[in-house]
């Protein structure tokens, strides 16, 4: 420490404030983070009157169930138990009958005298086959157990199962009536009815009783066998024949239950009766060919989905879904362009050293 002019000690001076602004600033800065503690306590920010976030525990009430495409979705509900909310998921039932189905009218008053409730959908397909959508599933349950729709001839049954099943046997004999067949069948399974198959006489062309007779079960699987008066005979698959409209001459129809009005010419596909053109255009697959051909696409595609059927005993819809198209015919050799010297413009194969030309 040294004097001054003045007799006043320099060096202290300058020592005894560095240690009162040093003093300063630690006061400062314990004041500073005691505010800091209490904005954090109190939720807010300093220099504004802005919420900071807040932690709570989270409500089962608010918790969302994470779906993807076409998935089961829940609706919001006050009622803190998860069981009890109540699935969008829509059910799809499918009704038929062997005569005309009434109306929209006549078939919403049908099922307001069977109390069925909850339908958010009707399309109708034909005139005996309609689509039914329900948002919940104990409606369609009820209209799946109506028993005075069932004894009406109803038959009723969800859009993507099968509730019967069709099975042959054979060596029948041909005087033996349908009835007489029903009553010397058993089994385990329900047997709803039988009817006598029919096949082509080759010399005439006409349909003739056959041998083998077509058994309806009640189940969604074929037994293996079946006892005809207690002789035990195997039950084979029965596959469903392509049915093909002679009016529109589309697949999955008959003329009966055809939805189209026009008639289709088989061989050009225009608005007309069958007609005497050479040039054929199929109306299923625009090809060059009569809309009889076996060896159309559309046929050889609707036989295969019959042979699904049959084989996993599902529904078309269902059979779309198992269905893969076949695959293109993979060339057996390549084939290519080579120019002579000449300018003569021939053939060559690969592995020839002959100039390629490709297109």
């Amino acid at each position: 420490m040294s004097d001054n002019d003045d007799g006043q000690p320099t060096g202290g001076v300058t020592d005894g404030v560095s240690n009162l602004a040093e003093e300063v600033n630690m006061e400062d800065n314990c004041e500073n983070t005691g505010e800091n503690e209490r904005e954090m306590e109190t939720g807010y920010q300093a220099g504004g009157n802005r919420p900071g976030k807040r932690g709570r525990d989270p409500d089962e009430n608010e918790l969302w169930t994470v779906v993807g495409r076409k998935g089961k979705r829940f609706a919001r509900s006050q009622i803190e138990d998860d069981s009890t909310r109540v699935s969008e998921e829509i059910v799809e039932i499918c009704m038929t009958h062997k005569d005309p189905l009434p109306k929209q009218i006549g078939l919403a008053r049908l099922f307001k005298s069977e109390n069925i409730q909850d339908i958010i959908r009707v399309k109708y397909i034909n005139a005996f086959k309609v689509l039914i959508q329900f948002n919940k599933d104990l409606s369609a349950e009820k209209l799946l157990n109506c028993q005075n729709l069932l004894e009406k001839g109803y038959t009723i049954q969800r859009a993507m199962e099968v509730s019967r099943s069709y099975g042959v046997i054979k060596e029948i004999e041909i005087d033996v009536s349908e009835e007489e067949v029903l009553k010397s069948l058993s089994s385990d399974m329900d047997i709803i009815g039988v009817k006598r198959m029919k096949r082509r006489n080759t010399v005439s062309g006409l349909w003739e009783p056959s041998e083998l007779i077509r058994v309806c079960f009640k189940s969604s699987s074929l037994p293996a066998y079946i006892n005809v008066l207690g002789l035990r005979t195997k039950v084979e698959r029965y596959m469903f024949p392509v049915t093909q409209c002679s009016r529109c001459w589309r697949y999955g129809h008959l003329m009966k239950t055809c939805p189209s009005i026009r008639v289709i010419c088989p061989k050009c596909g225009e608005h007309h009766a069958n007609c005497d053109k050479t040039r054929f255009k199929c109306v299923n697959c625009n090809g060059t060919h009569m809309a009889l051909a076996k060896q159309c696409p559309a046929f050889i595609r609707e036989r295969r989905l019959r042979e699904i059927m049959s084989e996993y005993n599902c529904t078309y819809r269902k059979a779309l879904l198992i269905y893969v198209p076949p695959s293109p015919p993979i060339p057996k050799e390549n084939t290519y362009i080579t120019n002579n010297t000449d300018g003569v413009t021939s053939m060559g194969s690969r592995g020839k050293s002959d100039r390629r030309t490709y297109s």
